[in-house]
């Protein structure tokens, strides 16, 4: 490339970057309220988050409204949106992956962190990864995710009929009830990877297709090695109902109705709504264990909480050669299938 073009192409990235920044900057900050949420320890090292949650705050110092590049794939006038739900940890290798391999393929994406709107400072530490229930995550994530996809249909720089909702682990958990709350006008379509059945419950309704995503190896917080995420049930006493959510599971079964029954499995719960014509597939990945995007896969086990009360898991993470490449392929098959 000579001197002429190069000079070009960087003034144009540039000129994405900025634009990106003042988009955000034009739009009214909602700060989160003085008693926001505060984490109470329920046993040893492990803890639930009461008080009000904080509203998706656009001015965030986390939030990363990223466009694509100028050497990125053109899909249209305006470039589809990927709303980006984090996993329990926090934003992590795999959602900025998932950033990386969508604006090169053409599409913006918005990530940002929940829990730092909710005025919590964990990052370097395991906190959130192994000491705060599903639910507390589950809920702050919900919160800002929905907030997100408000404000994204009204930036005039994307394409707000492609507005793409994905969330892993807990944040996929996040995008399930997200399809039961968008518009199809909005939202073509959702992609839930490694959800799990607990925390706020799935959904009794979808108003978009929905695809549900795991590795055939993901047995993130199982019991036992092949305590697939996929076939799990745990007791009911896991959940608790979010009236911010679709009504679903958790309004029947949860730590408050019927605590001792179990919850169905993703796949019970996919069975179900696709029996009542409800648009839901599963796609499944072989040599993948929890979070495709995360790397080279590793068979690693965990321990929630501490002391004698301490849950010691399992928590396969990552997939194998090609794994990753197909599953972003997969996903621009998907989003350039709502372009004629």
């Amino acid at each position: 490339m000579n001197e002429m073009l190069r000079a070009k192409a960087l003034s144009l990235l540039s000129f994405f970057s900025v634009m990106t920044v003042d988009a955000i900057a034009r739009e009214d900050c909602n700060p989160p309220p003085m008693d926001v949420a505060k984490l109470v320890e329920i046993r040893s090292g492990f803890h639930r988050v009461t008080g009000p949650l904080a509203q998706f705050d656009p001015c965030h110092s986390s939030v990363n409204f990223s466009m694509p590049g100028f050497f990125s794939t053109k899909l249209g006038e305006k470039p589809p949106l990927m709303i980006i739900a984090h996993g329990g940890g926090g934003p992590g290798a795999a959602e900025k992956e998932m950033m990386r391999r969508m604006n090169k393929a053409g599409v913006a994406t918005l990530l940002y962190d929940a829990y730092e709107m909710n005025g919590f400072q964990y990052k370097g530490t395991m906190l959130f990864v192994l000491g705060v229930t599903n639910e507390s995550r589950q809920r702050m994530i919900f919160k800002a995710t929905f907030g997100a996809y408000k404000w994204a249909k009204k930036q005039p720089e994307i394409d707000t009929t492609r507005i793409y909702i994905n969330g892993l682990s807990n944040g996929g958990s996040v995008a399930v009830n997200m399809a039961g709350v968008v518009e199809p006008e909005h939202v073509p379509a959702v992609i839930a990877e490694g959800a799990s059945p607990t925390g706020i419950g799935f959904p009794d309704n979808i108003n978009v297709p929905l695809k549900l995503v795991y590795g055939r190896l993901d047995n993130y917080g199982g019991k036992a090695e092949d305590d697939w995420m996929y076939t799990r049930s745990d007791p009911c006493s896991f959940n608790l109902e979010f009236k911010l959510a679709p009504v679903g599971v958790s309004a029947r079964c949860s730590a408050k109705n019927n605590p001792t029954d179990m919850v169905q499995s993703p796949m019970a719960w996919a069975s179900d709504l696709k029996s009542q014509g409800l648009p839901i597939d599963m796609w499944f990945y072989d040599n993948a264990a929890h979070g495709i995007f995360i790397g080279t896969m590793k068979k690693e086990t965990r321990t929630y909480g501490t002391g004698e009360t301490a849950n010691f898991r399992y928590g396969w993470i990552g997939s194998r050669d090609g794994v990753a490449d197909q599953y972003a392929a997969d996903i621009v098959k998907l989003i350039k299938s709502s372009y004629p």
